[in-house]
């Protein structure tokens, strides 16, 4: 008899077991996706390139959620990311400062958490509460700015300028508090600032037409109003004569320029996805600390050549990459 119900148990057992499934349905993971400005759309390529080399393929068990139609204003960001938020996502990876800022007002209340990349003193924009310990939903790669430093590079690729002109819209925030540190550098460095401060792409392109000699142009990290005319400002600029120099523009950003100081796209999208990786599988964004992204000097000498700009050896010797 024992013998007997020990069998029945046995088939029961193998019976609930064959009634579970057998294999488990592999995970799947769906990623929103907010990019503030044109230029950075290559840190999202980049980035599901590296997602997928960490096991995350789209198409198979990964799924963006991008619109690249996004107006580029805080509004537009702002009703995005509730959006994503209410399509469930996974996670948000967010490109730039304004993005981040809409996520992680999105995302309060929820447990969907924010890898962002790059953002601008992150603790000061009020995105984390601290490097170390970010707090929060929210985590990513700073960027550190070095505008002040990108401008000395450009004064010993260029020294003979002196004027300089840096189109900003004082309406951008990020240009404002990038600029603090470019403005505070300037007197010391011998060169007059123009008249800079501009609305509109076409007032912009205007102020080209005017430059005194000597002049040297300064592109800043971010210009969001403005960063549609950044081709047309840099034909123009090649067409004047006049050396157009970027501080932390995308890689791909240095085939308009002089020269570029600026973080490696790619390099910054892998230290994102890393992170991405580390909280899909469990990780706390509270307790995985900001990263800092690395800075490199790429000049174009075939831009320089272009327009009569010889550059030192000594120079050149510095650069991490030098497109000829």
């Amino acid at each position: 008899m024992l013998c007997k119900q020990l069998g029945i148990v046995f088939i029961v057992l193998c019976l609930v077991l064959a009634g579970c499934g057998g294999t488990p349905k592999p995970k799947t993971y769906t990623i929103g996706v907010i990019v503030e400005v044109f230029w950075l759309e290559p840190v999202f390529e980049h980035f599901k390139e590296h997602m997928a080399e960490l096991g995350y393929v789209e198409g198979q068990n990964t799924t963006y959620l991008y619109d690249p139609d996004v107006e580029p204003d805080q509004a537009a960001f702002d009703a995005e990311a509730v959006r994503l938020v209410e399509q469930k996502a996974d996670l948000l990876f967010t490109v730039g400062t304004a993005t981040t800022k809409a996520a992680k007002k999105a995302v309060e209340g929820t447990n969907i958490p924010v890898v962002f990349t790059p953002v601008i003193n992150p603790v000061v924009e009020g995105v984390v509460d601290s490097l170390a310990h970010p707090g929060g939903n929210v985590t990513g790669v700073q960027i550190v700015d070095r505008s002040a430093k990108a401008l000395e590079w450009a004064l010993k690729i260029a020294p003979d300028a002196k004027h300089i002109y840096i189109p900003n819209n004082p309406a951008d925030p990020v240009s404002v508090t990038v600029l603090k540190d470019v403005y505070a550098a300037i007197p010391q460095l011998g060169i007059e600032l123009l008249p800079s401060e501009v609305s509109s792409v076409a007032e912009m392109l205007a102020v080209l037409e005017t430059l005194p000699e000597d002049t040297l142009i300064f592109l800043i990290s971010s210009t969001a109003s403005l960063d549609a005319g950044t081709e047309q400002l840099c034909k123009r600029a090649q067409e004047l004569g006049v050396p157009l120099f970027m501080s932390n523009r995308g890689v791909d950003s240095s085939l308009m320029a002089v020269a570029n100081y600026t973080v490696s796209i790619a390099e910054e999208a892998k230290q994102g996805a890393r992170m991405a990786d580390r909280i899909l599988k469990g990780a706390k964004p509270s307790d995985t600390p900001v990263e800092t992204a690395e800075y490199f000097l790429i000049i174009n000498l075939k831009n320089a050549q272009a327009i009569g700009l010889e550059i030192s050896d000594d120079v050149l010797a510095q650069a991490s990459t030098i497109i000829r």
